[in-house]
């Protein structure tokens, strides 16, 4: 087949020296017998200084003459041709080029020998592809690598964009902003998902990079409830940082210390008194002390004494309620037998205050019946505490739909419409100081409904005209 004519206005030379990859011809010891000017414009070498002068290996730098003798020398006289070998020259300047050479051993017409023609391409913007190809990898691998971590990190980390929409969210931010699982929030700005995100991300210092900021606590409102948590952010390349650890338990161990040293030490002090003043009495004067009133100092201390032990029974038991070390053991009762049984024991500390029952006979429930016990005995100490002189308990039993009810009724002065919420808080007094004097922790009614909850039940008031009337539901036995 005849070679095609070149187009009009240019010839077969034009076509080899404007070539777009340099051309040479070498003989087979390298000497360069001609390049076009594409070659010499790549290597910044003239023609002169070139052809039959210098060899294609000397315009080699010496990783590449070592690459040369031991690569491509030997591939060339096996194969009789090289293909994409990647090189570099040095310019005339000393400044170094990558190259891909591509090399074939021909005949040479006009001596009957053997010369080597060879294509030369600059890979410089090739090179430029490659690297920036392998870092953008290399950054991927690392985003992979740090996503991963993310997932197994405790505290929450968040990434949100400069107009605040969620970029990056790990598994621990998702518990504590309470996200169910599945939940798409990639893309949604945090102050739609977050209630008062919009007021506490102000108040969070943001750091740069190598300077962190030190974290605040600031309060999370999530379903309801209060969470405290130390947070910090960095701005960062595309965006803001946050990090989030839950301090509540922290916090709420704190301000419980704090409410134990004000309130207990408040509380222990008058038995203490007591307790001292009589023993103080009975070593001093306990022979010369008339029988009954020997007695009446001794009744003194026994009194005191058990309202000591109930104040650190009830410290002790809150303390495990909040650390969720308090064993809980689900099984089946009789919850009227229960209730029979703590009043019985309650004839000793009721006073004369009569108590009467109302049962629908043998109550089945579900739940602990030594928690039940503690939460009723809390209920009839509160109500002993609150009622009149002349006034009367009740207390009753009832199977319900569903659900075993214990209700608690007394003649006190009831509860405040503002307190019916508040007085199962811990440490919530109706009457904080103590005007009525009647007196304690604030702790009974909390530990009831800790209690109860951990049962599966629930506890209340009930509408009433005078007085207070609690229950305790716990579900049916099955």
């Amino acid at each position: 087949m005849s070679e095609r004519a070149p187009l009009r206005g240019e010839s077969l030379d034009d076509l080899y020296e404007d070539a777009p990859v340099g051309y040479l011809t070498t003989a087979p010891d390298g000497t360069i017998l001609r390049c076009n000017r594409t070659f010499l414009a790549l290597t910044g070498h003239a023609a002169g200084e070139l052809v039959g002068v210098r060899r294609f290996y000397d315009l080699l730098p010496p990783g590449a003459k070592i690459y040369y003798e031991t690569h491509y020398a030997p591939l060339l006289q096996m194969q009789q041709a090289v293909r994409e070998l990647a090189l570099e020259l040095v310019r005339a300047d000393g400044r170094r080029v990558p190259v891909l050479v591509n090399a074939d051993v021909r005949s040479d017409p006009d001596t009957g020998g053997e010369v080597v023609r060879l294509t030369v391409l600059d890979a410089t913007q090739r090179r430029r592809y490659e690297q920036e190809l392998l870092q953008a990898r290399t950054e991927a691998e690392s985003r992979a690598a740090a996503a991963s971590a993310l997932q197994h990190v405790s505290e929450a980390v968040v990434l949100l964009d400069d107009d605040g929409r969620v970029v990056v969210l790990n598994p621990a931010a998702a518990r504590l902003f309470a996200f169910a699982d599945g939940d798409d929030v990639l893309g949604l700005p945090l102050t739609a998902l977050v209630a008062g995100w919009a007021s506490i991300a102000p108040r969070i210092p943001t750091g740069r990079s190598g300077e962190p900021a030190a974290p605040v606590v600031v309060p999370l409102a999530v379903e309801g409830d209060t969470r405290w948590v130390a947070a910090s952010a960095e701005a960062a390349a595309d965006g803001v940082v946050y990090t989030l650890r839950d301090v509540t338990t922290d916090r709420r161990l704190e301000s419980f210390r704090d409410d134990i040293v004000a309130i207990v030490s408040h509380e222990l002090r008058t038995p203490l008194a007591g307790v001292f003043g009589a023993a103080q009495t009975l070593q001093a004067r306990g022979d010369d002390l008339p029988a009954p009133q020997r007695q009446a100092l001794l009744a003194m201390i026994v009194e005191q004494s058990g309202r000591l032990a109930r104040i650190l029974d009830e410290v002790l038991l809150t303390q495990q309620l909040d650390s969720g070390n308090l064993h809980v053991e689900q099984t089946s009762f009789d919850m009227t037998a229960v209730v029979e049984r703590v009043l019985e024991r309650s004839r000793g500390w009721r006073a004369t205050r009569p108590v009467r029952l109302a049962a629908d006979g043998a109550v089945a429930a579900e739940g602990d019946p030594a928690l039940f016990e503690q939460a009723l005995v809390n209920l009839l100490d509160n109500a002993f505490k609150y009622s009149p002189a002349d006034g009367e308990i009740r207390v009753g039993v009832e199977r319900r739909s569903g659900s075993a009810r214990v209700t608690v009724a007394d003649d006190g002065p009831g509860v405040a419409a503002g307190d019916r919420e508040r007085i199962f808080e811990k440490f919530f007094r109706a009457d904080p100081a103590q005007v009525s004097g009647t007196t304690g922790t604030g702790l009974g009614l909390y530990i009831t409904r800790e209690l109860v909850r951990r049962m599966h039940g629930r506890v209340g008031l009930e509408p009433a005209d005078a007085g207070a009337t609690f229950f305790v539901d716990l579900p049916l036995a099955q």
